[in-house]
């Protein structure tokens, strides 16, 4: 016969190819919206510090620890949003804990103006809305704790962000969030919570200048205001400034990124410690650093802080200066040893503490901001 099975076998494998090649194309298209990018980020710790506890109750704790670790979905919902849920994992207190750290969804199709909602980090200034494994050393500045809280001004909210139309880029933001943080609205003495039903406003105005193709400047202001558990205002206010140089040339072995940040807060109606009556409490700190990437995996760094800026009302003045080592196989791994020299003048000797940070992340994570 002229058609044998043997023959037929090279178009029945050349068409079942095509086949499975066109459902797996479709199946890929159409199940993109189904399928969000993941991606899993985790922090481990060594640390061996004068002042840290022995006890892995009390944190923090000289020793082996897991720090953090987020697990992040981030899809495009269709042609007009965006949405993102990411979910940090933890331990507080020696309890291992789950907290929906950003869920928003956001736009992205409308020209000059993004809206965002959801819950999710504030626009304060530069480092508030940096997460744990973005942060520039391993720990966070010593204003960015004292002042807003371990977790920082992260809240539920409803924002813009508008493109100035100018010859650089220049963004305001605007937002609405709710007052959840205890630290800058609660009353930690008969521990009552702000006004039900009330919000809280902030706006940061930020321009980036380009010099060359080498080299860029950030200039950042934020401002915030809510009312407290006293019924009075709470008031934020800071400002940053990042210089960023990379060679257009050979900018895969070196790099320089310097940044200062100055937050300040008014806490009205806190009740003053010398019984003269109701008295506003007043706190500021600033913290600069610089970071030097010498080759294609190293860098090296150094930062100095200081809280009770320019006068500090709530607690004697606080000082810290840190060094960094760092060492990054790819953008996905990252090894950092930090030495820290602590000054706080309520306790009786400075605190010298040596951390070791191992920083992972596997999937699809999408890119910081700039």
């Amino acid at each position: 016969m002229f058609h044998s099975k043997r023959s037929l076998r090279p178009f029945v494998f050349v068409l079942v190819s095509v086949l499975v090649h066109s459902v797996s194309a479709r199946a890929e298209v159409a199940g993109k919206p189904f399928n969000p990018d993941l991606s899993v980020n985790f922090l481990g710790l060594l640390r061996d510090s004068t002042n840290a506890s022995e006890n892995r109750s009390t944190a923090p704790y000289n020793g082996l620890s897991l720090q953090e670790a987020e697990i992040q979905f981030y899809s495009n919902v269709d042609a007009y949003l965006k949405a993102v849920a990411l979910f940090s994992v933890a331990e507080d207190s020696g309890t291992w804990g789950i907290d929906p750290e950003e869920v928003y969804v956001e736009t992205t199709s409308i020209p000059f103006v993004t809206f965002r909602g959801g819950k999710y980090k504030l626009a304060l200034g530069k480092h508030n809305q940096l997460h744990t494994h973005a942060f520039p050393f391993i720990d966070a500045p010593l204003f960015q704790t004292k002042i807003l809280g371990e977790e920082g001004l992260n809240a539920t909210a409803l924002g813009a962000s508008l493109l100035v139309p100018l010859p650089w880029f220049s963004e305001l933001t605007v937002q609405g969030f709710s007052l959840a943080n205890e630290d800058l609205y609660n009353d930690p003495v008969a521990s009552t919570s702000p006004p039900t039903g009330k919000t809280g406003f902030l706006a940061r105005y930020r321009n980036l200048f380009e010099f060359g193709d080498d080299a860029t400047l950030e200039l950042g202001a934020s401002a915030s205001t809510g009312k407290n558990a006293f019924g009075l205002s709470t008031k934020l206010a800071g400002g940053d400034v990042t210089l960023k140089w990379r060679p257009a040339e050979g900018g895969k072995y070196h790099a320089l990124i310097w940044n200062t940040e100055y937050l300040r807060a008014i806490r009205a109606g806190r009740t003053d410690p010398g019984g003269s009556g109701v008295n506003d409490e007043k706190i500021g700190g600033l913290a600069s650093y610089v970071q030097l990437q010498f080759a294609e995996r190293w860098w090296i760094q150094a930062r100095a802080e200081i809280l009770g800026a320019p006068h500090n009302e709530v607690e004697p003045v606080h000082t810290k200066q840190s060094g960094l080592l760092g060492f990054f196989p790819s953008e996905f791994s990252g090894f950092r040893l930090q030495y820290d020299h602590e000054v706080d003048h309520a306790r009786p000797k400075p605190d010298h503490a040596v951390t070791l940070q191992y920083n992972v992340t596997i999937g699809a994570h999408p890119a910081h901001a700039y």
